[in-house]
């Protein structure tokens, strides 16, 4: 879901501060579902987003949907440490993309978050093998069928940089973008080198597009594999990762079979849940079971039906902006 500040704080009212914990009372014989005096109407005027209804439906287990947002751009941050949950992240060198999640924990401590709380994901490229050798044969038989022109293409609808014309081996700048400022965080990584990319330019753009997109891309045994996870998760300061793949199935199957016995062995992949037990739900496969709902620092928990109780009026500059 794609939210404005503004219109995250009405959702939060809808959310959580319509319906009463114990609204629902299910009386067949009654023919009656709710207590109507226990859900309430949420009256919300922002300066983009406005609305005066009761919640439609009554409340999911966890209220507030997981928060993920994805990107790093300075407006992404600041509304990262206020509002989400999880972000997605992605850099070709985790000494780029160590400061981009240290300054979103610290501005979530800021706003009285924890700064852990907030779990990070980055993206991730698997391509296993029973050895090594045998994974790079794979890497090698997928160059075979990789499309640069195709990678160069979807590179300049991300960036709005139309990179046929830059010269192959010329180093990429922000000024070879007119729209920057819709695509800051993945033009900042494209103009950020490290000692694993000392230059950008369509080449090396085409070359790491073709397969994995920009993000990193680890050959190898499980073993080896699992050792570049944990370098990242250490060096990066990563909670996790969003695994993208070269082929389907084929890509889900080595890390099914492969890389998760492999992580569990290590103790950073969760053994199977207990099939007696209700399922988890998206946060507290995150946060930890019994974590139903928004964590009480989170900025959308002063919205909780026992708790909010008068609608602020909107002030331009506030937080609701």
């Amino acid at each position: 879901m794609f939210l404005k500040a503004d219109s995250a704080v009405a959702v939060y009212r809808l959310w959580e501060g319509s319906w009463a914990p114990d609204a629902l009372s299910p009386n067949p014989e009654a023919d009656t579902y709710i207590d109507p005096e226990k859900v309430r109407q949420i009256n919300h005027k922002g300066k983009y987003f406005s609305l005066s209804t009761r919640h439609i439906v009554d409340p999911s287990p966890q209220r507030t949907p997981f928060l993920f947002q994805a990107g790093t751009s300075p407006a992404g941050s600041e509304f990262a440490s206020a509002h989400a949950e999880a972000i997605f992240v992605s850099s070709h060198s985790p000494e780029v993309l160590k400061p981009k999640i240290a300054n979103i924990r610290k501005l979530a401590a800021e706003k009285g978050r924890d700064p852990q709380s907030i779990k990070f994901f980055g993206t991730f490229t698997p391509i296993v093998g029973n050895t090594d050798e045998e994974a790079w044969e794979k890497y090698e038989e997928l160059k075979k069928y990789a499309s640069v022109i195709g990678g160069l293409v979807l590179f300049s609808g991300w960036t709005g940089i139309d990179i046929s014309k830059i010269p192959l081996d010329q180093e990429i700048t922000a000024s070879d973008s007119l729209e920057a400022n819709k695509v800051t965080s993945l033009l900042d990584s494209l103009t950020t080198t490290s000692k694993e990319i000392p230059h950008w330019t369509p080449r090396v753009v085409a070359e790491r597009a073709a397969i994995g997109g920009l993000g990193p891309v680890a050959i190898g045994s499980p073993a080896t594999v699992a050792d570049e996870m944990e370098r990242w998760i250490q060096e990066a300061d990563l909670d996790g990762f969003n695994l993208a793949y070269v082929t389907t199935p084929g890509t889900f199957e080595e890390v099914v079979d492969l890389l998760i016995p492999e992580l569990r062995r290590r103790g950073l992949y969760p053994e199977p849940p207990d099939s007696s037990e209700a399922p988890l739900t998206a946060r507290e496969k995150v946060f930890g079971k019994g974590q139903k709902e928004l964590r009480a620092d989170h900025i959308g928990s002063k919205y909780k039906y026992d708790v909010y109780q008068e609608e602020e009026p909107y002030v331009e500059g506030t937080e609701e902006d």
